[in-house]
């Protein structure tokens, strides 16, 4: 890797810097295709599995996060000490190979076992990409190439319910399916398979990256009493923006299911109208966030990702709560992709936030922090939510677009606040850094 030029002393260029992040980013999408391609198949797997909503839900959020969170620590720490890209290459195998046997499991509790390890393979990657493209890039040039990272949580849960819509379509005439030399499938075990091979390809491209030389790194490591220290950002921050994340794992959970339900969409309809609703709403909210994040900090708005993130957030509020009330699935899909693209912004600009104004000994664990909580409460309870509200408040599943705009309202107005308590000490944190 050849060096940038002298106004980023130490850097590799910006060149290799931008190849490193979206070959990052082809690992993300692929790890959120593999997480999110569930949420897609929800009635073919209760049908053939004998599951209610909740059950599914358990699937679909607990089984992934239980894990993530269980290992994400000890590997962020392992990502602080050690060979970064090595550990996302043992982590995209493993994921991926878990998520084939997806496909093979026959009840429940061999589905809800494959799922943990998904979740533990997955646990390997933000950690390490993070802090690797921490030092790739300066600090006020950190956020356009974080923000397309992050990307990958919309463009890889949009190809999730494209090609899961495809699949389920294509495959809807038939119950099971026989695959010469490994038996008989169920369409929705047919395409965990699909998803699940690819991934593999993505290790002879890890290879062609670099370990970065680390950068900002303390002569004495503070330890993780430092996020203890300042707690007054850290605490409040990390818990809005893991709120936060409950409208998207939500959405990607059941505002397929809710599509077919209330106005009988096909699976190959909604998949590709909410697939293609993720990839430029999701994905361009994120790119958008980083470019005008570096903007403002280029001229001197140090608190740019905070403050961006607050408004943003805001502006969701009530465009979510118009779900509710919504009788046009045409209208629903334009809330949803406004909805999508306001939180969105505010998710890129978290892992920015953070790694701003954390020592390098401690990114790692930062980000392990983070996904603890986003995947605990997001994705943990985002779904369950849906679902608990669905079963056993209106008692009807084809209530469950309602179910789904009643929880994600009341998440974007949490968050908020949240979010705006960590402000003014992160204001002090940013001005030190």
């Amino acid at each position: 890797m050849t060096n940038s030029t002298s106004d980023d002393p130490g850097y590799p260029s910006t060149r290799s810097g931008y190849y490193v992040t979206f070959v990052l980013l082809a690992a993300y999408t692929l790890s959120f295709i593999d997480r999110q391609i569930l949420g897609f198949m929800v009635d073919p797997v209760k049908r053939d599995l004998h599951l209610s909503d909740t059950s599914v839900s358990l699937l679909h959020g607990f089984a992934f996060a239980i894990f993530y969170t269980a290992v994400g620590l000890f590997l962020g720490r392992f990502a602080d000490r050690y060979n970064r890209r090595r550990l996302i290459i043992l982590g995209v195998t493993f994921w991926c190979a878990a998520t084939i046997a997806c496909g093979f499991a026959d009840n429940y509790w061999e589905l809800f076992a494959a799922r943990v390890l998904v979740g533990v393979g997955e646990a390997t990657l933000s950690p390490a990409a993070y802090s690797i493209i921490a030092d790739y890039f300066p600090r006020p040039k950190r956020a356009r190439p974080i923000g397309i990272y992050s990307a990958g949580v919309y463009i890889g849960s949009g190809l999730a319910f494209i090609v899961g819509g495809a699949v389920i379509q294509a495959t809807g005439t038939s119950n099971d399916f026989v695959i010469i030399g490994l038996g008989q499938f169920h369409s929705w075990q047919l395409a965990f398979i699909i998803v699940g091979l690819p991934g593999l390809l993505m290790v002879p491209l890890l290879l062609t990256i670099r370990e970065p030389m680390r950068h900002d790194v303390e002569a004495a490591s503070p330890g993780l009493r430092y996020f203890v220290q300042h707690r007054g950002f850290y605490l409040p921050a990390m818990a809005g923006f893991a709120v936060l994340a409950i409208v998207t794992f939500a959405y990607t959970a059941w505002l397929p299911t809710s599509f077919v339900r209330t106005w009988g969409w096909s699976p190959g309809q909604i998949g590709l109208a909410y697939g293609l609703t993720m990839l430029a709403a999701g994905a361009g909210g994120m790119v958008s966030a980083g470019w005008f994040s570096d903007r403002m900090i280029g001229k001197g708005r140090l608190d740019a990702p905070i403050t961006l993130s607050i408004k943003a957030t805001l502006a969701a509020v009530p465009v979510s709560g118009a779900l509710a009330f919504t009788r046009s699935p045409e209208i629903a899909l334009t809330l949803v992709a406004i909805t999508t693209f306001l939180a969105s912004v505010s998710i890129a600009l978290a892992p920015t936030a953070f790694q701003s104004v954390t020592p390098n000994q401690l990114r790692g664990q930062s980000t392990a922090l983070y996904l603890l909580l986003i995947n605990l409460i997001g994705m943990g309870c985002g779904p369950t939510l849906v679902a608990l509200v669905t079963d056993f408040w209106f008692d009807d599943e084809g209530k469950v677009l309602l179910s789904v705009a009643i929880v994600c309202t009341a998440a974007i107005l949490c968050a908020a606040g949240l979010i705006a308590l960590s402000l003014r000490p992160y204001r002090s944190l940013r001005g030190n850094a």
